[in-house]
C-alpha cells in the first residue's frame, strides 16, 4: 500500500512538475524541443511511469532470487524436494 501511495505522489508530482515547465516556456522553445504543451507533460508521466516499473521490476526480481544452498531454508528446501520424490 506505501509503495501505490509513493508511487502517486512521484506520478503527481512529475505531472505538476510537467505543467509548470511547459507553462513557463514559449511555444518557440517548445517547439525547439518537438513538443507541444501537453505532449511535454504525456511524455514526462510515461517517462515516470516507466521509470516506476522497471525499478519495481528490478525489485522483485532480486526478491525472486532463490536461497543460498547453505541457508536452513535452502537444505529445508531441498529436503523437502527428496522428500516429495
Amino acid at each position: 500500500m506505501l509503495r501505490a501511495i509513493y508511487r502517486a505522489i512521484i506520478i503527481g508530482r512529475t505531472r505538476s512538475a510537467a505543467i509548470y515547465l511547459a507553462n513557463n516556456l514559449s511555444e518557440r522553445q517548445l517547439n525547439d524541443i518537438g513538443h507541444s504543451k501537453w505532449t511535454l507533460v504525456e511524455k514526462s508521466v510515461e517517462n515516470a511511469i516507466r521509470e516506476l516499473d522497471a525499478a519495481e521490476k528490478a525489485r522483485d526480481q532480486k526478491a525472486i532470487q532463490s536461497a543460498p544452498a547453505y541457508s536452513l531454508a535452502g537444505i529445508w528446501a531441498a529436503y523437502m524436494r527428496k522428500a516429495a520424490i
